[in-house]
């Protein structure tokens, strides 16, 4: 069986993990941040975006797990004011 490798964070993706599949293969976790932006844009566009960067100085995969927590946390509505 060929490793399926995440097209977004190039991690590996796991049997049975959820992805999203439009042109390419992604965590469905790294689908959601790449909509709507990593956490440290969720959480501090102002700090974090003019510096250290939308993902808060984590990787790319780290952040897409966060922002899949902001979400299921603080639901969608939460998005409207980053």
């Amino acid at each position: 069986m060929t490793e399926r490798i995440c097209t977004l964070c190039d991690e590996p993706m796991e049997v049975g993990e959820k992805s999203a599949s439009l042109a390419c293969e992604m965590h469905r976790e790294c689908g959601l941040r790449s909509v709507v932006g990593g956490i440290g844009h969720l959480i501090d566009h102002a700090h974090f975006c003019a510096g250290v960067g939308p993902d808060a100085g984590l990787d790319y995969r780290t952040s897409a797990l966060l922002v899949d927590v902001f979400v299921l946390r603080k639901g969608v509505h939460a998005l409207q004011g980053s």
